[in-house]
């Protein structure tokens, strides 16, 4: 007889054994944003990566170039607001490319002579790929000695600069535009400068001349004063202590001749205000009151035409 097998419906199913492991890709923008959600939440994105935003943006770099999310989330680093990849993920991305034939790196020298070089050979290139950083181009640069990895790994700074011009130079189509991130963190942040705003216009030249005050009784002399003259045709001079204001009498004049009709009212206005006398001696001062009773004379004329 066949046994009877009772199911239980607390049982949990049962694990499976074997099978390959494999990574799981996001296959579209939903995707990406719930993974990058998932592991700012469980606090293990990398520094700099904390937020999901940034997180989303990792994932979706590294998978133009062909990695998974979370060797995105370990490799590609953002250096002054731009997506780069650290030297080692470099390096394992090329490999995994297929179109890496051999690489060879290697330090010589000591001391101040000391210099990394990075040799790599593309498939299907008949002569490989060479680039060298010394310590004399990193006091060049202004990195030899800087605060930082530059004081604590020297050798190490210095081999993945060689690095990450070999890898650039060879493999551009690999690395898609991502910068080699210690490299790209030495690089000064460019910040944007405001619109410088526009140039005044240029003063009218001037022209100074000495005037004595005169005290008008006694007819002495009280102080000097500097008259600085516009040579606009309507500014007038001012005196250095405001007891007269030229500009101010011109504007006077110009308000007086407007409620002029007739010549014989501009004359009146004209007496009134004793321009000749104002500017005793001051041809200049005078010559522009005269253009200013001119032109008012000129419109009454054009209106009665």
């Amino acid at each position: 007889m066949n046994a009877i097998v009772q199911h239980d419906p607390e049982r949990l199913p049962s694990l499976q054994s074997g099978g390959a492991v494999k990574a799981i890709v996001p296959q579209d923008f939903d995707g990406a944003w719930r993974i990058a959600l998932a592991v700012c939440k469980a606090g293990m994105a990398p520094k700099g990566l904390e937020t999901p935003e940034k997180a989303m943006v990792a994932i979706m770099h590294g998978m133009e170039v062909g990695m998974t999310p979370m060797a995105s989330l370990q490799s590609i680093a953002v250096v002054n607001g731009r997506p780069t990849i650290w030297g080692d993920g470099a390096i394992g991305l090329v490999r995994g490319s297929g179109k890496l034939e051999w690489i060879k790196e290697k330090l010589t020298g000591d001391g101040e002579n000391m210099a990394a070089s990075c040799e790599v050979k593309r498939k299907g290139e008949a002569d490989p790929t060479r680039a060298t950083f010394s310590v004399a181009d990193a006091k060049k640069a202004n990195l030899w000695g800087k605060q930082g990895p530059w004081q604590q790994y020297p050798k190490r700074m210095l081999a993945m600069r060689a690095r990450a011009f070999a890898l650039r130079d060879a493999f551009a189509d690999v690395l898609r535009g991502l910068g080699i991130a210690e490299e790209v963190q030495d690089t000064p942040q460019e910040r944007p400068q405001a619109p410088k705003p526009p140039a005044p216009p240029a003063p009218p030249t001037q022209k100074i001349e000495r005037q004595e005050a005169i005290d008008a009784e006694t007819g002495e002399v009280v102080d000097d004063r500097q008259i600085v003259r516009e040579t606009g045709e309507d500014i007038g001079a001012v005196m250095a202590d405001g007891e007269f204001d030229a500009a101010a009498f011109f504007d006077e004049l110009e308000t007086n001749l407007a409620g002029a009709m007739d010549e014989a009212t501009v004359e009146e206005v004209w007496s009134e205000m004793d321009a000749e006398a104002q500017f005793d001696g001051d041809d200049i001062n005078l010559q522009i009151a005269v253009k200013i009773k001119e032109r008012r004379l000129s419109q009454i004329g054009g209106n009665n035409g």
